[in-house]
């Protein structure tokens, strides 16, 4: 439980910079928040649910891996968890954007059971972030007569992914902000000298229009003042 405990601890650091809990894009430790999800005695399952759900990153990450092979094994009722039923499990996979989530997916669709086949289905064909080894799965089940795998590339060539979204509103409010420093470059809103933070949005985000003679450190700051 050592890194479980590590996480805790970096959390109440960070809220003394007020920032949020970093989100989680390590395997392990996400393997062991999994095993106090399953563990209904454990005093830090409520905690460890929310990080699950919430604050695990999507997309590539180790631990995008790991959640999504749970969610898998909570759809096809190996795991079962009370607070996410298969129906959220789709719909967090549905959140995950591409990596290992579509892969988990595919495995679903063109699996035995017909109706978990149609609800994966569903979920495919919002999503974007496809490899060619996801489409190749895809082309060879169509050539088999996979008729979840028509349904999903028929889908995808009406670009209904893009046409069943959501209305865009009629208006939308935005903020302007005026900087107090000369010409604004990339640099000046994604520090070089602060690379090392750029996978933690939020921390990043403090080191926005900061001077460049600033040294490289874990707390940024606007140090020029920006306004509305």
């Amino acid at each position: 439980m050592n890194m479980y405990k590590d996480y805790i601890k970096e959390i109440e650091e960070r809220k003394v910079q007020g920032l949020h809990p970093k989100p989680i894009d390590g395997a392990e430790l996400l393997s062991e928040i999994i095993g106090q999800i399953k563990d209904a005695g454990n005093e830090y399952r409520e905690d460890s649910l929310k990080f699950f759900i919430y604050n695990t990153l999507p997309g590539t990450t180790p631990a995008a891996g790991v959640k999504a092979k749970f969610l898998k094994e909570i759809i096809l009722g190996e795991s079962v968890v009370a607070e996410i039923t298969p129906a959220f499990a789709f719909e967090l996979l549905s959140h995950m954007k591409g990596g290992p989530s579509i892969a988990v997916l595919l495995d679903l669709a063109l699996g035995n059971d017909i109706d978990i086949a149609r609800q994966a289905a569903a979920v495919l064909k919002t999503q974007v972030f496809l490899y060619d080894a996801d489409t190749d799965r895809l082309k060879e089940a169509f050539k088999n007569e996979n008729e979840i795998a028509k349904d999903i590339l028929e889908s995808y060539a009406k670009a209904e992914f893009f046409t069943k979204l959501p209305e865009v509103p009629e208006e939308i409010e935005i903020v302007t902000f005026i900087a107090g420093e000369g010409d604004i470059s990339t640099d000046l809103l994604s520090p070089g000298n602060q690379a090392h933070s750029r996978s933690d949005r939020e921390l990043h985000g403090k080191c926005m229009i900061t001077p460049r003679r600033r040294k490289r450190s874990g707390r940024c700051r606007h140090s020029i003042p920006v306004k509305a």
